[in-house]
């Protein structure tokens, strides 16, 4: 599921809160995981209930503090969840969001 197209498997809320997002941003923001099968999945180490296997994630590329608190910020204000790590922030539209670190 590496490189295959698979946004007419993702959730369209969601991809309109992060089209809304990266304007917000003002800057690009590149989509490092999407959905996931779940051979996929469990051969990055998500979790079995990952919302990337429902089409309900993207992780975001960020290895800086600044474009880390603009995403942060405007996510949290566009009722996203969001994750943490050193050089990816993850992102999902569950129903009750919550912030957390990898």
């Amino acid at each position: 599921m590496g490189n295959e197209n698979v946004f007419h498997k993702m959730d369209m809320d969601l991809l309109d809160r992060i089209d809304l997002l990266r304007e917000l941003v003002g800057e690009p923001l590149r989509v490092t995981s999407s959905f996931r099968d779940e051979d996929y999945n469990a051969s990055v180490g998500g979790s079995k209930s990952s919302m990337h296997l429902q089409g309900r994630a993207v992780d975001l590329q960020c290895n800086n503090g600044t474009l880390r608190r603009k995403i942060v910020k405007n996510a949290l204000d566009l009722g996203l969840t969001v994750g943490v790590a050193k050089l990816f922030i993850h992102l999902d539209n569950r129903d009750n969001e919550i912030v957390f670190t990898y």
